[in-house]
């Protein structure tokens, strides 16, 4: 592998860790005592879901978009509370394993564009931070980042060839 797909493999599995982290931030792991704990969305994230995501309705200038927050993900927060938590999460694993990278890398860009869509209008902070990881995520699901440093690498060797 050259240079270049290592250094795509550390951009991989750091951002990979960054999904892991925020994933495993936003789920309950329950007691580890009692033996292997079924994680589960946190009521933290399940109780401030609706509220940033009213904030992210108020005064989106997406008039679609604006109408997608308020009529489904507001009703539905806590299933879109479970699917953005176990969707970073897996996303993470992913990333890191480099494990279905490719797909995975086009899962993430779907999340990154509804963060995009959601705040982008808040600030130049964030859409360039979304922007940022939408421009990243695309380009590891187009060069099938997982196969230097990642199990699609060993399992699926004829990939990329």
């Amino acid at each position: 592998m050259s240079t270049a797909h290592r250094w795509l493999a550390v951009l991989r599995i750091f951002l990979g860790l960054l999904f892991l982290e925020s994933g495993t931030h936003k789920l309950s792991w329950g007691d580890l005592q009692a033996g292997l704990p079924i994680p589960t969305v946190s009521q933290g994230w399940r109780e401030a879901l609706p509220k940033r995501l009213l904030e992210f309705a108020e005064k989106n200038p997406i008039g679609w978009y604006r109408a997608f927050l308020y009529h489904a993900a507001i009703p539905n927060s806590r299933l879109f509370a479970a699917l953005v938590a176990w969707g970073e999460l897996l996303l993470g694993l992913s990333l890191v394993l480099g494990l279905f990278a490719r797909t995975g890398a086009f899962a993430g860009f779907f999340l990154a564009g509804n963060y995009f869509l959601a705040n982008s209008w808040m600030g130049p902070c964030q859409r360039n931070l979304d922007l940022l990881l939408l421009v990243v995520l695309l380009a590891l699901g187009c060069v099938q980042a997982g196969q230097c440093w990642g199990l699609d690498g060993k399992f699926f060797p004829s990939r990329g060839k």
